[in-house]
């Protein structure tokens, strides 16, 4: 099985002033989903997670989606 090149991933508000990353990864009723959060960076080798927030799961609403691109999981 090949590994995957890219993630469709939008940023969603973190609550902390910001906001994250995040990839949807179930559709949980007609307008809550779950994301999974993608902190930090593409090398040559692949994704280097940074365990702070990478892998990180919650609940959202669509709506609170922007800036729909593809992130490249490797360099």
């Amino acid at each position: 099985m090949s590994k995957r090149r890219s993630v469709e991933v939008f940023d969603t508000p973190s609550g902390l002033g910001g906001s994250y990353t995040v990839e949807i990864i179930d559709q949980l009723d007609a307008y809550r989903i779950r994301v999974r959060v993608w902190y930090g960076r593409a090398t040559h080798n692949g994704w280097e997670r940074w365990p702070d927030w990478d892998g990180y799961t919650f609940e959202t609403t669509r709506d609170k989606l922007t800036n729909k691109r593809q992130l490249s999981l490797f360099k």
